[in-house]
């Protein structure tokens, strides 16, 4: 039954996304809707914030879809505070990270750590910048598609 419901709702926002215009199909970040109600669902039986924003975000696009034709910015505004809400909560609730979060972290770790030795150890910032910026974002997006592997990844 659950399924069924994010099934639905999953092909509601394809309708949606085929029958309004490009631009708007665009301000609706369609694939990231998606995303979110797919981590939404699997957090449904253990969380009761995660199925009262289910069921939120499910009224929501109905209701949207519903005047596909008078579709205001200020409904597609509201969408999107409301999947960004969400996407807080499955961040601080439940672990998940966005994508790309932990290359920019080790990428400006990296780029940190190679100044350093550049200016004050080695005494060669042209060579040790870019060196750390290589590992920086080697580490990170290793860490990256291990978090991805787990389904940690919004």
């Amino acid at each position: 039954m659950e399924n069924h419901r994010m099934d639905q709702l999953i092909s509601m926002l394809k309708e949606l996304e085929g029958i309004v215009e490009e631009e708007t199909a665009k301000k609706l970040e369609v694939k990231k809707c998606n995303r979110i109600i797919q981590k939404l669902h699997s957090f449904i039986t253990d969380c009761e914030i995660c199925e009262q924003y289910f069921n939120d975000l499910e009224s929501r696009i109905i209701r949207i879809r519903d005047k596909e034709v008078q579709l205001t910015m200020g409904e597609i505004d509201q969408l999107k505070q409301e999947i960004d809400h969400i996407s807080t909560h499955l961040q601080e609730e439940h672990k998940l990270v966005s994508s790309g979060y932990y290359l920019s972290i080790y990428m400006t770790m990296g780029m940190s750590l190679g100044v350093v030795l550049g200016l004050l150890v080695l005494d060669n910032i042209a060579l040790w910048l870019p060196l750390g910026f290589g590992i920086g974002i080697t580490v990170g997006a290793a860490i990256d598609a291990d978090a991805e592997k787990k389904g940690m990844v919004l």
